[in-house]
């Protein structure tokens, strides 16, 4: 596993797929990165899994995920 989340990564967490609409998303979101040699937003994958609060068992679970659909409180 690398070091960075993959662009393709990066692209489901902003619901983005252009470079300039992912960094200002990340902005908002309050995720801290950085920009690579080409303009490309990079994040720690450390640094996202704690920001959203993934243990180190949840991390290498294949089937676990952070959000559960039956926890969402999502309104019609």
């Amino acid at each position: 596993m690398s070091l960075f989340l993959s662009k393709e990564e990066i692209a489901e967490l902003t619901g983005r797929k252009q470079r300039q609409k992912q960094v200002e998303q990340l902005t908002a979101m309050r995720i801290t990165f950085t920009l690579d040699a080409f303009g490309w937003p990079k994040v720690l994958r450390k640094s996202i899994e704690a920001e959203l609060g993934a243990s180190p068992n949840q991390r290498n679970s294949n089937n676990s995920s952070i959000f559960k659909y039956t926890e969402l409180n999502l309104e019609e």
